[in-house]
């Protein structure tokens, strides 16, 4: 849990519960009753719906963008498996060499901009550069031709999940909608905290549960709408644990 998540708590009971003492002491709401139930049930459809449709568009996104960082981890490592298949082994050099570049630049660099909600381009010339020492490579076998056609391939995968990653980061959830997520969780809890209780123990009780309840859901919101930042931050570990090892083709070029 986050230092918001504890700071919604400890503000938020006391505020609803103190609302709720003076809104019984102040009026006398028995005939009103029916209409705060109304209105509290009208109010909790509508928290109800909006909050599962958030929670399951962040979610969706968060895992497209883990899927993107896995994807272009895995399409790196297999790119630096198939240029050693081709002869060219000063061409392998090269393009190996600038394969490794680009991932520390991606994991020293963009990885902490990215934690920072920042979109940067820092890695963008190392891939050009990656991109120059693959397409440059001779095919001079009959066998190459196939080892580098699936490292362009492969270059085209690092290219797209590269691409989709920069764009996933850059995605927030929209402020209109973030507002009313909040509107609808302040106007369920005033009602609930306006229904009179004959025991005035559970009531109290239940409005506290209540607003941890809908703290914890705009928690998880703001987590997930944070994939690079959150308690569930999505690892760089794909990338660090990429095994840059020769390969038996490369040996027996």
């Amino acid at each position: 849990m986050s230092r918001l998540f504890f700071l919604r708590v400890l503000v938020g009971v006391p505020l609803a519960l103190a609302f709720q003492y003076v809104a019984h002491r102040q009026a006398n709401l028995l005939g009103d009753v029916g209409s705060v139930a109304a209105f509290v049930g009208a109010m909790g459809t509508l928290y109800s719906v909006l909050a599962g449709f958030t929670v399951i568009t962040v979610w969706q996104q968060f895992i497209d963008t883990d899927r993107a960082v896995k994807r272009e981890a895995r399409s790196l490592r297999e790119l630096w498996r198939y240029v050693g298949y081709v002869e060219d082994q000063d061409g392998v050099a090269r393009a190996r060499s600038a394969i490794e570049r680009y991932r520390d630049q991606v994991l020293s660099t963009e990885w902490p901009a990215m934690i920072n909600r920042r979109t940067t381009t820092a890695a963008e010339d190392d891939y050009f550069a990656m991109a120059d020492a693959v397409n440059g490579m001779k095919v001079v076998t009959r066998k190459d031709v196939p080892a580098w056609a699936e490292a362009v391939r492969t270059l085209g995968e690092v290219s797209d999940a590269r691409g989709e990653r920069a764009a996933f980061v850059s995605v927030k959830m929209p402020t209109l909608l973030r507002s009313l997520l909040y509107v609808a969780t302040i106007s369920l809890l005033l009602g609930m905290a306006v229904l009179r209780f004959e025991n005035r123990v559970v009531g109290a009780a239940l409005l506290a549960f209540a607003v941890v309840v809908s703290v914890l859901v705009l928690e998880i919101i703001d987590d997930l709408d944070d994939p690079f930042g959150g308690a569930w931050a999505i690892s760089p570990l794909s990338f660090q644990r990429i095994s840059f090892s020769r390969s038996p083709g490369a040996e027996s070029a």
